[in-house]
């Protein structure tokens, strides 16, 4: 039955629409410059220099897949699951290559570039199998020691990188599905460069599968490693200077993301210090959000955010095939009951943006909105660097609405408001 419905979205022109992204996982385009840097001249970059930039774009990564073999064709890590989680670094190249640090802000936050220019992965190092990772029934596990050893240097260079900033906050990028491990660290390498360097980044590399018919393969993955993730946000605020943490998911990443928020939210005694949870494009069903936040989730993090569009023709797909709306959807008027959308539009940490007016919202399939938008990408940088509520960052919505969207003239907008971010 699976394969006949797969067959069919194939066949109808849908099955392109499902990917969460192209099919080359090596190498990726630069992001266009976000709207808040390209039209005011405002800078994410406080005290990047040319002498501390190599220190401060460290960029950090935890993975569950294993390591790549010599028959693999990856360099660093395959597609399989390795169940161990391993804790290391990660640099990247720019092609072609900018001579300095003055050159590469310049030209990275500019409106109109002369060229694409394209991001890879030039170098990996491991630190090792940390004491959060699931271990104890592998005889070809690290000894406690060894992982005891590793879990300390890992929060040392964190806390090391928090240092070199004054944003003391963790951000942990955990991407979708139909990726391998370069390709999702390259999206992570994005946003840690237009978040300034500022705090510590790391990717969750969780293993999903570089195949757009393996959706619900890596549905089942997202599943295998949520307390993964979570051990991992509990570590990190246990064993670092850390003032929070903001976890942001996109696609199917989203699910695991507030799979681990929701299970911090249950637990008893002191919580993780979780920021802000930002979810793009989510594929989650609306009923088991409602039931989180009946829970108490709000409870445990400083703020929930969605990002969704009425575009979106791969949560279209997710939709045709679960027969439910997803809330990575903007609703069609009525869909919602009045009575629940004036009651959650009441609540202050909990947000909706709707990204279907932002500017080439609706590239491509119109699920990568969070790096092809130059309106949606600044959005979620305020977001993450200033606190700002939706209304500060110059969105609108009716009253009692819980929908935030982007106005018209959203450039101007900005330009009115304190650039300060």
């Amino acid at each position: 039955m699976l394969s006949i419905l797969l067959r069919m979205i194939s066949f109808t022109g849908l099955g392109v629409l499902v990917a969460c992204a192209p099919n080359v996982y090596d190498e990726i385009e630069l992001m266009p410059a976000p709207t808040v840097y390209a039209d005011t001249g405002a800078s994410p970059f406080e005290n990047v220099t040319r002498e501390n930039v190599a220190d401060r774009a460290k960029l950090f990564y935890v993975t569950d897949r294993m390591p790549a073999g010599a028959e693999d064709p990856q360099a660093y890590y395959n597609n399989e699951r390795g169940h161990m989680l391993r804790a290391g670094t990660a640099r990247v190249k720019i092609d072609p290559a900018l001579a300095t640090w003055e050159e590469i802000s310049r030209v990275t936050l500019m409106n109109q570039r002369d060229r694409t220019y394209t991001l890879k992965l030039s170098e990996v190092e491991e630190i090792g199998v940390p004491p959060f990772s699931l271990s104890r029934y592998f005889d070809n596990a690290p000894s406690q020691q060894e992982m005891d050893a590793a879990g300390r240097s890992f929060a040392a260079v964190i806390d090391a990188q928090l240092g070199k900033s004054k944003n003391k906050d963790i951000f942990i990028y955990t991407h979708g599905y139909n990726v391998d491990f370069d390709y999702s660290s390259l999206v992570s390498k994005e946003l840690q460069h237009f978040l300034g360097y500022q705090g510590a980044f790391i990717s969750y590399n969780w293993t999903a599968t570089p195949s757009r018919f393996a959706y619900f393969r890596d549905q089942e993955s997202v599943l295998s490693t949520r307390r993964n993730l979570r051990s991992l946000v509990e570590y990190l605020s246990a064993n670092t200077r850390a003032r929070r943490i903001h976890l942001i998911g996109y696609s199917a990443g989203t699910r695991l993301v507030f799979e681990a928020a929701y299970q911090i939210a249950l637990q008893k005694g002191p919580k993780a210090r979780l920021g802000r949870v930002i979810l793009i494009g989510s594929d989650l069903d609306t009923s088991f959000v409602l039931q989180s936040l009946e829970d108490g989730l709000l409870d445990a993090v400083e703020d929930v955010t969605f990002y969704q569009s009425q575009t979106d023709s791969a949560l279209a797909v997710s939709k045709f095939i679960y027969g439910r709306q997803r809330i990575g959807q903007t609703s069609e008027t009525g869909v919602v009951e009045p009575g629940l959308i004036k009651g959650l539009a009441s609540l202050d940490n909990l947000h909706v943006i709707d990204v279907t007016d932002a500017e080439a919202a609706d590239t491509g399939n119109g699920h990568w909105y969070f790096q092809s938008s130059p309106w949606a990408s600044s959005d979620l940088f305020i977001s993450l660097l200033t606190d700002k509520n939706p209304a500060e960052r110059g969105l609108v919505r009716e009253p009692n609405d819980i929908i935030w969207r982007f106005p018209s003239n959203y450039p101007d907008v900005l330009k009115s408001h304190d650039k300060g971010i």
